[in-house]
């Protein structure tokens, strides 16, 4: 699957750039996130990095037979009226894996928010495993890979270096209308 994801992303014209971490266990944090292509690439991207990642989608997108396909393509659904119940989920799958690499967005919507979520944040602080910012650009048509984030005493300052990265890149989302950088953290 590797290698037909890798000459999908070529003849897409997309690219990959940054070091894919050694961690075993560690959370990818993409944005921007406007568009269900954003999925589709991101797919690809991280099949070409031998990642087999696991990502989280609200559960009402898990009905039958759409739920089977989810549950093939490592999805866990999330209940967005019970937060604390989903980290918890998510935290218990973690721990019973060797290996294990959950992708999250941010925003935690397609649309336009300033407030986004910090979940995936304490997940991983809770765990002790690393956060590897990524960012999609839609002009230049590439995924770029930050440096791993270890989860700190300071969440403010994690989040500050979280939101760095993506202004440092400065990628184009495929729908800039509904892209914005958080009010506060």
């Amino acid at each position: 699957m590797h290698k037909v994801a890798k000459i999908l992303l070529r003849i897409l014209g997309w690219k990959l750039e940054g070091r894919v971490p050694d961690a075993q266990k560690y959370i990818i944090a993409v944005a921007p996130h406007t568009s269900n292509w954003d999925f589709v690439i991101g797919r690809l991207v991280a099949t070409n990095m031998r990642q087999n990642v696991h990502f989280l989608i609200k559960k009402e997108l898990f009905f039958f037979p759409y739920s089977l396909l989810l549950k093939v393509l490592k999805a866990i659904p999330v209940n967005r009226n019970s937060p604390r119940s989903m980290i918890e989920q998510v935290l218990k799958k973690m721990k019973g894996q060797d290996k294990f690499v959950l992708v999250v967005t941010p925003e935690g919507t397609r649309k336009r928010t300033r407030r986004w979520k910090k979940g995936f944040y304490f997940m991983a602080s809770k765990v002790k495993i690393p956060i590897l910012p990524a960012a999609i650009d839609y002009e230049k048509k590439k995924v770029v890979l930050g440096e791993i984030i270890e989860p700190t005493k300071d969440p403010q300052t994690d989040f500050e270096n979280l939101i760095r990265f993506y202004k440092f890149v400065d990628p184009e989302p495929r729908h800039g209308d509904k892209f914005a950088y958080p009010q506060n953290m």
